[in-house]
């Protein structure tokens, strides 16, 4: 199951904004491909046991599907649906070329803010995108 070490370098590099910025980690958001191979429902147990018991515990995965995506070579025709050795819908051709659909991205954390002052007067709950 690589979704594991998936979700173990997502945290990594979420908890590193965390740490820059010293804010707590709300969410953090992937795009995942078909083509990546990733499971999604995997991947969210992952998460949530790499993240159990730690500063990123209760911080929410959010997955961003990426479609396939394929275009001809010789007609333009885009597609959003792709299988090797299959002919353009269009022209029949077997050129087609692999836009989209391998991703598998940290897109961004949302980071919650801390209070404006020392006080307690004025504790903002706005979100940063990293």
């Amino acid at each position: 199951m690589h979704e594991y070490s998936i979700a173990a370098r997502v945290a990594e590099i979420v908890r590193a904004a965390s740490r820059e910025h010293n804010r707590r980690v709300l969410s953090a958001t992937v795009a995942v491909g078909p083509l990546s191979m990733v499971v999604p429902e995997l991947l969210y147990e992952a998460w949530a046991s790499v993240t159990a018991n730690s500063e990123l515990a209760g911080a929410e995965l959010r997955i961003e599907h990426v479609p396939v995506r394929a275009v001809c070579l010789d007609c333009g025709h885009e597609t959003e649906s792709y299988t090797p050795f299959v002919e353009c819908a269009s022209c029949g051709s077997l050129r087609l070329k692999l836009q989209s659909g391998h991703e598998l991205d940290v897109l961004h954390a949302d980071l919650e803010d801390a209070p404006e002052d020392a006080s307690g007067d004025c504790a903002a709950a706005d979100r940063h995108r990293q």
